[in-house]
Order: C-alpha cells, then sequence, then structure tokens
C-alpha cells in the first residue's frame, strides 16, 4: 500500500495536533493545581470526585437544618424556662395564700398578682419562633395552642404530632413541642387558677382546701413542663453530637476530594517536559516531511 506526501502529511499534522493538546491540557492542570479537568482525564475519579461533592452538598444541607432546628429549640428553651419560673412563682404565692392570717385585702392582693402571672403565662405558651410559627401547638404550628376561656373552660387547639428535620443522613429530630400535658393532663390548668384566683377575691374563710388542690394542679403542670426542659436540652445535645459527626464527615470527604482532585506537580512536570519534547520532535519531522522531494529519491 502506497503513502502519499499527502497523507503522511497529513499523519504529522494529526499527531502535531494531539502532541498540542496533551501540552496545553497539562499546562492547563498545572495553572489550575487539579489533575481532573474533564471526565476523559479520569473516568473512575470522576464519578467519585461526583459522589464527594454531592455528599458534601447533602452535608451543607443538613447543617443548614441543624442552624434552624437550634434556633427553633433554643427558643422554646427560652419559653419552657419562663413558664418554669413562672408556674414556681404562682406556687409560691398559692402557699402564701394559705397563712391563716391573711384576710381579704391580702388574699385579694396576692389574687391581683396570680392574675397577671397567669395572662404572661398563656402568652408565654402560645410564643411563635422566630419563623413565625407557633411553637407548642405540636405540628399544627399555624394555630395558638391554648385558647379560651369559653364558659369558664380553656382548650388546647394543637395536636400530639412531632415536625421532623433531617440533620444527617437517616437521622431527624423533632422542632416542636406541645404543651397539652403541661396545662390539659387530666385536668384544665387555668380553669383551676381561675376558680383559685376568684375564690381568693372573694372568700373570707378558710382556703385550705383550695390551696391543696390548687398545689395539686400545680405540680402536674410543673412536672410536665420540667420533662419538655429536659427533652428540649436532650434535643438540642443531640444535634451538636450530629453535627460534630457531619463535620467529621465532611472533612474526611474533603481530604478525599482533595487527593483525587490534587496534581501531583514533580510528575506533572515532567509530563510536560516529556510532551514539549514529543511536540518539538514532531514539528521537526513534519518539516522534514513537508519538505521531501519524492523525485530526490530516484
Amino acid at each position: 500500500m502506497r503513502v502519499s506526501t499527502g497523507q503522511l502529511q497529513q499523519l504529522m499534522m494529526n499527531g502535531f495536533q494531539r502532541g498540542a493538546v496533551d501540552f496545553a491540557n497539562i499546562s492547563q492542570q498545572m495553572a489550575t493545581g487539579k489533575k481532573i479537568l474533564k471526565p476523559s482525564d479520569d473516568a473512575l475519579g470522576t464519578v467519585q470526585l461526583m459522589a464527594l461533592k454531592k455528599e458534601q452538598a447533602n452535608i451543607e444541607q443538613f447543617n443548614s437544618n441543624i442552624s434552624n432546628a437550634r434556633r427553633q429549640l433554643g427558643s422554646a428553651e427560652t419559653y419552657i424556662s419562663s413558664m418554669s419560673d413562672t408556674l414556681l412563682k404562682l406556687r409560691d404565692l398559692t402557699l402564701e395564700a394559705g397563712n391563716g392570717a391573711y384576710g381579704l385585702s391580702e388574699r385579694q392582693a396576692l389574687a391581683a398578682e396570680m392574675q397577671s402571672l397567669k395572662d404572661a403565662l398563656m402568652d408565654t405558651a402560645n410564643a411563635k419562633g422566630s419563623n413565625g410559627k407557633y411553637l407548642f401547638s405540636g405540628s399544627e404550628v399555624e394555630t395558638a395552642p391554648i385558647s379560651g376561656p369559653v364558659a369558664g373552660a380553656y382548650s388546647y387547639d394543637g395536636d400530639n404530632l412531632g415536625r421532623q428535620i433531617s440533620v444527617s443522613s437517616g437521622v431527624q429530630v423533632t422542632s416542636n413541642f406541645d404543651v397539652e400535658k403541661v396545662f390539659f393532663n387530666g385536668g384544665d390548668f387555668f380553669q383551676d387558677l381561675d376558680d383559685f384566683i376568684d375564690v381568693l377575691n372573694t372568700q373570707t374563710g378558710s382556703v385550705g382546701n383550695d390551696v391543696s388542690n390548687m398545689l395539686d394542679s400545680l405540680d402536674t403542670s410543673i412536672t410536665g413542663n420540667l420533662k419538655l426542659l429536659t427533652e428540649v436540652g436532650s434535643r438540642i445535645n443531640s444535634l451538636d453530637k450530629v453535627e460534630n459527626t457531619n463535620n467529621d464527615i465532611e472533612l474526611y470527604g474533603q481530604t478525599l476530594q482533595l487527593e483525587l482532585e490534587s496534581l501531583d506537580y514533580g510528575q506533572a512536570s515532567m509530563q510536560l517536559t516529556q510532551a514539549e519534547l514529543a511536540l518539538q520532535a514532531t514539528q521537526q519531522v513534519y518539516i522534514k516531511v513537508n519538505q521531501l522531494n519524492l523525485f530526490d529519491q530516484l
């Protein structure tokens, strides 16, 4: 099979172009510090990089969710602590109301203070988070948890369901609470408190039984509220642990990504030199072929 001068020139040109592409590719790798600039540079490495970048994006989203959940849980913790303080203050006042030496005026003064605390307690129980959603209505975040009084009674209008937030692969945390068991655990705390305040405003005789009943209602609510406070603390601690784990995974992934992407400059420098030499050799051969005259060989 004969090879014409034109065909030989084309072969040389193709080789020259391949050499130029190799030289340019290695030069770009050295300029960027990355050995994978396109999938063809390392098909397996490219697949691994894509998986790592997807994992990094997931972790970034998980940590964003953790930040949002921590803000919401932090708000809940503040309000639950406030409810705890208010309930304990109401308990102290209830005990004080049992003082047999108190007359109606002293009891009425206590009643006025308890009424103010009761209003503040309802406001706190119906608090909203930074996102404008109710904190203590379960999953019914658009509904105030406590309403009333209607015919002297109050009601819990939320539910007992949690809103789950993904904070890691296969791990979720509940970001909201409900106060049904704090104020409606077998009774109606606010109605009990209203009734007791009425007694203090009107009763001139012994209030011993009323004090005992109010203390029972208060102790039930205080216990329920302490359980909420313990739960919110536990969830915040869980978030901290998960975030630390996420950060460890993220750091490990970044290390693997660097190993896959980072260029070995020593090896690349040798390859660049080889590519340059090959390119120069191809150029010289091309020049000679281009100058070749078949009749000079006859």
